[in-house]
């Protein structure tokens, strides 16, 4: 068994549009207790079980673990010369054109071997543990065939073990055109082959990037409603450079989430809601290519729950802080500190359709970060370092560190 105690407990039983620290929904003085990998206690410190190891958290905040519901991180390759093409002024469209963009990744993504992948996909997943992430949704998207598709959905998987996290990996076939098929082939391709392999291969979700220059509506559709046939949990890229109309196909569609929707309309807001879809935005995104981040408020006014996703990827996202996630869920898409933390727990859970973590209450998955500090106005405050001071996977302590000085 294992006891953390004397902690400030977020539950994050509380409404996320809640006023000041309501979505938190704190227990002074609190404890969580677990055996094996499940919550058994959650309550008054007072109160809390005797015996097994003890963990003093000095006051600190103890929160469910972290869940970030929207990564690219098995990719091979370097961009950042595209990132300085950015800041020189080329758009998105026209370094895609000049050869670069995803279809470069691609190329260097092919031509790794797998541990190669593997290797930098275990030390990016490092760095979120020891930020207090324990779920990870991973996608695939830079093989682009068959074969490599479902070669990086077995890394996927290899890269979660012993990784202190979960990896939850997600089929993204429809990322861009293949350099060396076409679009209705390729669609054919992932509908009959792909799909149906990949949720036997082990993927949890489907994805795709509905976008001038990527994929149509009426594509996106068939592929989403092939992976929703094969069991798999659907999600769309929507509304994020243009408004296409994404965020109400993923609502027609009952994706579980919709993910970007920077120019999302307000007949796009009333489907989501209407469906019950989440909206995950990634801030880090918008600001990593200087566009405007989504706004959280239209959404949350709608009833909809809001996640924060890191978006990590080779070449329009690599940071990977999710403190920097967490300010930017603030500065840039209006979010309060609470309601940014309670987007990384609750919000994200509910973004991957997890109904056994995101909470911290009795029976759930034993997840937990037990941060350095005692508010969660501190996370975005002091952006840029890590406060994760202990972090639990399943019951089990994968990452201890010092506790900063705030």
């Amino acid at each position: 068994m294992l006891v953390i105690e004397h902690a400030r407990v977020a539950t994050m039983t509380g409404p996320q549009a809640g006023a000041a620290d309501a979505p938190l929904a704190i227990v002074e003085r609190g404890a969580v207790a677990c055996e094996d990998d499940r919550i058994t206690y959650v309550g008054r410190a007072s109160g809390a079980p005797p015996g097994g190891e003890r963990i003093d958290a000095q006051g600190a905040l103890l929160a469910p673990g972290l869940i970030d519901p929207h990564t690219h991180l098995i990719f091979a390759g370097d961009r950042a010369r595209e990132h300085a093409q950015r800041l020189a002024g080329a758009t998105y469209a026209q370094i895609a054109q000049a050869g670069g963009g995803i279809r470069s990744t691609v190329e260097a993504t092919r031509a790794a071997s797998d541990d190669q992948l593997l290797a930098g996909a275990r030390e990016r997943l490092a760095r979120l543990v020891r930020s207090g992430v324990t779920t990870v949704e991973v996608k695939t998207g830079y093989g682009l065939s068959v074969h490599q598709e479902l070669r990086l959905l077995r890394i996927a998987r290899a890269a979660g073990r012993r990784a202190g996290c979960e990896v939850l990996p997600t089929l993204l076939a429809l990322h861009a055109v293949p350099p060396d098929s076409d679009r209705i082939d390729w669609l054919r391709a992932v509908v009959q082959e792909l799909i149906p392999e990949a949720a036997r291969e082990g993927a949890r979700g489907c994805d795709a990037f509905l976008e001038k220059g990527a994929f149509d509506a009426d594509e996106c559709r068939t592929a989403l409603e092939a992976g929703g046939q094969a069991g798999l949990v659907c999600h769309l890229h929507a509304d994020q450079l243009s408004a296409s109309g994404g965020a109400q196909l993923a609502a027609e569609l009952e994706c579980a989430s919709a993910d970007h929707l920077e120019r999302a309309t307000r007949e796009g807001i009333q489907a989501l809601a209407r469906a019950g879809t989440t909206a995950v935005l990634l801030p880090l995104a918008a600001w990593f290519l200087r566009d405007r981040a989504a706004q959280a408020q239209p959404f949350l006014d709608a009833g909809i729950t809001v996640a924060l996703g890191s978006n990590i990827n080779p070449g329009t996202q690599r940071i990977e802080s999710v403190s920097m996630l967490l300010a930017a869920g603030c500065l840039l898409a209006g979010l309060t500190p609470a309601q940014a933390l309670w987007s990384c727990t609750a919000g994200a859970a509910k973004a991957l359709r997890l109904n056994d973590r995101g909470v911290l209450r009795v029976g759930l998955r034993a997840d937990l970060v037990l941060f350095s500090c005692a508010d969660a106005a501190h996370l975005p405050y002091h952006a840029g370092v890590e406060h994760a001071r202990v972090v639990v996977h399943g019951g089990e302590v994968v990452h201890r560190a010092p506790a900063l000085t705030c």
